[in-house]
């Protein structure tokens, strides 16, 4: 999850269409990789706390743990995505947009997650789906236009950036489905058969996606 393009100075320069000679990561650079390997650990302890056939053993019996992995991952996200965003500094205006939206669709991850823990949303609506569902769109719409810019400018990417574009993709993609099937509608009417269930399942494939993420991340910047 989120941009590998803001970080791309230290290690790949698209203007002059290679990799860049450089003194070796910075602490910061570090920090940013393995954060997303420990988001990742922690998105699929949400998810798997998503499912009624675990987190009804475990006391409370509530959503509590499954928000409180989703709030310390998200937050993870948010410090992640706006080290990435100091990082589009000199790589011109496009590259902060986009940079930006990550940002921006990790705050309303963040915002959702707490909507998750049980007590807060006192209205009717399903906040924390609603902010789910609108931040992994944004993740995916930033994901696409971090590729489309990577084709039109026609530079040779390494395969560890691909990987970790296209898993950030189906990691959002999947996160959607999950906040999606968490909706009332699904879970009052009897529709579907164990609806959260079957969210639980997609928020832990979308963990597992992320990690692979980080790994490539990880592969691309400390390997």
């Amino acid at each position: 999850m989120g941009d590998t393009e803001e970080a791309k100075p230290e290690t790949f320069d698209e203007d002059n269409e290679g990799p860049k000679e450089t003194g070796g990561p910075s602490l910061l650079v570090y920090y940013n990789a393995i954060s997303r390997l420990v988001m990742a650990g922690l998105l699929i302890c949400a998810g798997a706390y998503t499912n009624p056939t675990l987190f009804s053993k475990t006391p409370p019996g509530d959503f509590t743990y499954c928000a409180v992995f989703f709030i310390a991952g998200t937050s993870i996200f948010v410090t992640v995505t706006s080290i990435d965003l100091m990082g589009t500094k000199g790589n011109g205006f496009i590259a902060a947009i986009n940079s930006s939206l990550y940002v921006i669709a990790a705050c309303s991850l963040l915002f959702g997650s707490i909507f998750f823990y049980p007590g807060v949303n006192t209205t009717a609506h399903p906040i924390g789906q609603y902010a789910y569902i609108v931040g992994t769109l944004v993740v995916c719409f930033a994901v696409l236009w971090d590729i489309a810019r990577l084709l039109l400018a026609g530079n040779a990417v390494p395969l560890p950036f691909i990987v970790a574009l296209f898993s950030a993709l189906v990691g959002a993609m999947n996160f959607n489905y999950g906040a999606n099937f968490l909706m009332p509608e699904y879970i009052s009417n009897g529709a579907l058969v164990d609806p959260v269930g079957k969210g639980a399942n997609f928020f832990v494939t979308g963990g597992v996606c992320f990690a692979i993420h980080a790994l490539a991340v990880i592969k691309a910047y400390l390997l």
